[in-house]
């Protein structure tokens, strides 16, 4: 078995921090913003919009403490790192969103029972249209900043904040269409729809971070594993299996079985292991560690195995497995007994 230990990759801390700095700024500015647009106008649909600002404020603070802690190297207590904690903020963070959500159409209710007067609504679209632009610039740039040192926290307040935007310009096409119209209750069912796609949107969140934490199977990541393997592939590495890849922050673990020539010397091993590390390292941009756990041939590996010259050979090759995710996240006993004829009495 062999292990290594995770490098930076240009993962940088400081900025991170400052993403997270400025969300938080730019957060409660847009907050005062949109709360004095309601004051303003007394619309149901600005007050939708200010509320949910105010869970963008809680989560940006929530999303600098994530940060600071998944930076933290990994220790005794946390061999992994702590970087699953960006897991928890952003599911906190959609566990906010959903409330914000509910509130809100709950308050889109009580506007169409009550019957607001809605007034100055040009300032109050001026305001908005700030607000939006705004959020749908910080909101790019978050994603973008997320994809680029592969934090979690960073990507998903991206999206929040970018749906915050979608929001602001859904407000705007309400309070539109009541300025033109002069139909009030435009505003409150601008509100309301508001209100459930936010709810929505915290579902989505909260499912993602569920799934992390529970080291759900990534497709796209084993796929990726398993073609730089195919591609790359040795005669001397038999057969790889049990292949496994999941995220602690920022930092990818891949942990896989390899059935090896059972005559090779540590050092050969050694190198091998070294080898498809390299492979796999290379290929992604986020810190890796791999873990090979080498496994010796046994007679019924010789129906699989294309190693030219093997000294100990005991049958001939039968046929050249795929290596495809089948294989490589399954067990090999299986694949061999599909693999190999039953009735062969030399196996």
């Amino acid at each position: 078995m062999e292990s290594y230990d995770t490098k930076s990759h240009g993962l940088d801390r400081k900025g991170r921090l400052f993403a997270g700095r400025l969300t938080l700024i730019v957060g409660i500015v847009l907050l005062i913003i949109k709360f004095l647009g309601y004051y303003l106008t007394n619309s149901t649909a600005i007050l939708s919009d200010a509320l949910e600002s105010i869970v963008n404020v809680v989560t940006a603070l929530t999303a600098l403490f994530a940060i600071h802690v998944s930076a933290r190297p990994a220790d005794e207590n946390h061999p992994y790192g702590h970087g699953k904690i960006e897991f928890f903020s952003s599911g906190f963070e959609g566990l906010l969103i959903g409330i914000a959500g509910i509130i809100i159409i709950y308050k889109a209710i009580e506007s169409l029972l009550l019957k607001p007067e809605v007034v100055k609504l040009t300032l109050g679209l001026i305001l908005i249209t700030i607000a939006g632009i705004v959020n749908g610039l910080l909101g790019w740039y978050l994603i973008k900043k997320g994809d680029i040192t592969k934090s979690a926290t960073l990507t998903g307040s991206g999206y929040h904040v970018l749906s915050d935007a979608y929001t602001s310009f859904g407000v705007i096409i309400g309070l539109l269409l009541v300025k033109i119209t002069g139909l009030w209750w435009l505003d409150p069912i601008t509100a309301g729809v508001i209100g459930l796609q936010i709810t929505w949107h915290s579902y989505g969140l909260i499912k993602e971070s569920t799934d992390r934490l529970m080291d759900s199977a990534d497709p796209k990541t084993l796929n990726k594993v398993s073609k730089l393997l195919e591609n790359n592939r040795q005669s001397e590495w038999i057969a790889p299996h049990r292949l496994r890849a999941w995220y602690s922050g920022p930092d990818l673990f891949l942990d896989l079985h390899l059935i090896m020539p059972y005559y090779w010397s540590l050092k050969d091993v050694h190198l091998a292991e070294h080898q498809i590390h390299d492979i796999l390292e290379q290929a992604f941009t986020e810190p890796v560690e791999v873990i090979v756990h080498t496994e010796p041939c046994m007679p019924e590996c010789c129906h699989i195995c294309s190693m030219e010259g093997c000294p100990v050979r005991q049958h001939p090759q039968i046929e050249k497995l795929d290596w495809d995710l089948k294989l490589l996240t399954g067990e090999l006993s299986e694949q061999i007994e599909l693999k190999t004829h039953p009735e062969d009495p030399t196996i």
